[in-house]
């Protein structure tokens, strides 16, 4: 069973370790990607590749240490891969790639590609009357780019009620606060809702509970809708020195003073 404090803890270590640098949009992630895969997402542990699985998607894919972490914990990801994290032979890149044996579908990274690519994959299990879901996490920044709102609107026209969308609402983005680049998240939140009404769940993305209660909406739902949570989080959750940054996007915490020994939970 994976346990949140234990994976963020982890995924520090992974950052400062490795002095790879996108810790603070990992962290915001932890909660939701815990309870994501331990108690919703259907996948087969001993074949990454079974054509049953649900299909998750990391837009965010620069976000991507806990969803790293969250991997090798499965058994997806084998140890002596994760210790390659961050060096030059690596499989593992500071942005994700799709590599089937570790379960990543797609690679991601270049912001605004993820939700089309789980909008075509929702689509095609339409088509073929499969009943897998797909999940994609998009950053709050990433929601700036044209391409995401050409899907939300695909998605709509389709009724793509197997697909969940989650905003990983940060408040911030690699150049400074969204709300001094293009729109709050307040507002942001209110357009994505008027595509569909009752399936958007406006929640605390750290708190398990509510996490839970939104993810079984979307699982037992048949309404011919697709689904949002609208996740408010903390950039860089877990170390003090990170949360709330906007110095942080990139950049390992170790080169502030910040030492593993310390625990800012």
């Amino acid at each position: 069973m994976l346990n949140s404090q234990i994976i963020r803890k982890k995924t520090i270590e992974l950052s400062c370790k490795t002095g790879a640098g996108h810790l603070a949009p990992a962290l915001s992630t932890v909660e939701i990607l815990t309870v994501l895969f331990n108690k919703f997402l259907n996948f087969n542990k001993n074949n990454p590749k079974d054509e049953t699985r649900d299909r998750f998607i990391l837009s965010k894919g620069h976000g991507c240490y806990a969803y790293y972490v969250i991997l090798n914990e499965l058994g997806f990801i084998p140890n002596k891969e994760l210790e390659t994290f961050n060096t030059l032979d690596s499989r593992l890149m500071g942005c994700v790639v799709e590599n089937n044996d570790f379960m990543i579908e797609a690679s991601t990274g270049s912001l605004g590609h993820g939700l089309p690519i789980a909008v075509g994959m929702a689509k095609s299990f339409k088509l073929q009357n499969k009943s897998n879901k797909v999940i994609c996490m998009i950053g709050d920044g990433e929601m700036q780019e044209g391409s995401n709102f050409e899907a939300l609107m695909l998605a709509y026209r389709f009724k793509l009620d197997n697909l969940l969308i989650i905003i990983d609402a940060n408040d911030l983005q690699a150049m400074g606060r969204v709300e001094n680049i293009a729109l709050d998240n307040n507002r942001l939140a209110k357009i994505l809702n008027s595509f569909i009404d009752t399936n958007f769940f406006d929640i605390d993305g750290h708190n398990e509970e509510e996490l839970e209660k939104s993810f079984i909406k979307f699982y037992n739902q048949e309404n011919e809708k697709f689904s949002i949570i609208f996740a408010r989080t903390i950039k860089g959750k877990g170390i003090k020195l990170l949360e709330h940054s906007q110095d942080h996007h990139y950049r390992c915490p170790t080169l502030d003073g910040y030492e593993l020994k310390e625990n800012d939970d």
